[in-house]
């Protein structure tokens, strides 16, 4: 018997070792066990197709972005390469904005990115949070 049709068991007041009903004081009997016994169930049971789903790669992941109204390389992280552009494109006095659009990032992680860079204080990346 696997795990999820042993919780199943459990939650209908069933022993799954033996398919004999639980006592009326089994602590697998109580309405919170019961509900906790079938969500666990529940979730169990939807693993396998989450595991189904197979990774994105980084430019089906880009496209998914754009679809839901996010820039491309949002939740991506920034390479080196990325974070040296992103300097000297500062440097040169570009606004955060037409960053964002250059690396097709959000001006709060473009932002962000800055301060951990040591370019921006804290102060002025709380314009963009």
């Amino acid at each position: 018997m696997n795990i999820t049709a042993m919780l199943r068991a459990l939650a209908n007041g069933i022993n799954p070792e033996t398919g004999e009903i639980l006592s009326s004081g089994s602590v697998a009997n109580k309405p919170e066990a019961i509900r906790m016994l079938f969500t666990l169930a529940e979730e169990l049971a939807a693993e396998p197709e989450k595991q189904k789903k197979s990774k994105l790669t980084p430019e089906e992941r880009q496209q998914k972005n754009i679809a839901e109204g996010r820039p491309a390389k949002s939740h991506f992280p920034w390479t080196e390469e990325e974070r040296h552009l992103l300097e000297e494109s500062y440097n040169q006095n570009n606004a955060i904005e037409a960053l964002s659009a250059q690396f097709e990032r959000s001006a709060r992680a473009v932002a962000i990115q800055l301060e951990k860079m040591g370019l921006i204080t804290a102060e002025e990346l709380m314009v963009y949070t």
